[in-house]
């Protein structure tokens, strides 16, 4: 069953190399070695894997499970991945410069702006489909009864 699962840990891995620039490893030396770099629920959720992935015996969980599980990891860091690329986009200069290294707390800040900024935006366009559809079908109505 290990043969089957393998590939799933490997491409962890070498999303975890490509994406951090850390030597290729095994998936918990490599987490370990980022260390806070990575969100602690991400980082505990790929030691659980790398865990699992090396357990063999009576206990071994359900390859299909682990499957789902890698699957689930491999897009939570993807996407955290991406992120931190989007920022690095939205933060150079006109003339190509990076402006000084954003602590956490700035980026954290800066990501909670862009959830409400999204909230809002979405709240707004959602008034504005359902104001456009009552007004549609208040026109109807005024045409159909003669008023309009």
């Amino acid at each position: 069953m290990t043969y089957s699962i393998n590939p799933l840990i490997q491409r962890l891995e070498t999303l975890l190399a490509d994406g951090f620039s850390v030597a290729e490893g095994s998936l918990e030396a490599n987490v370990r070695r980022l260390g806070n770099d990575l969100p602690d629920d991400l980082r505990d959720e790929l030691l659980n894997l790398a865990h699992r992935s090396t357990e063999t015996g009576v206990g071994e969980t359900d390859p299909l499970e682990l499957a789902f599980l890698c699957g689930q990891a491999y897009e939570r860091l993807e996407n955290l991945l991406r992120n931190r690329l989007a920022a690095d986009i939205a933060f150079r200069a006109p003339d190509g410069v990076l402006p000084p290294e954003l602590e956490d707390k700035d980026l954290a800040a800066l990501s909670r702006f862009i959830r409400l900024r999204d909230h809002v935006l979405r709240t707004v366009a959602d008034y504005t489909l359902k104001f456009l559809l009552v007004s549609a079908i208040l026109l109807f109505i005024g045409l159909s009864l003669g008023l309009i």
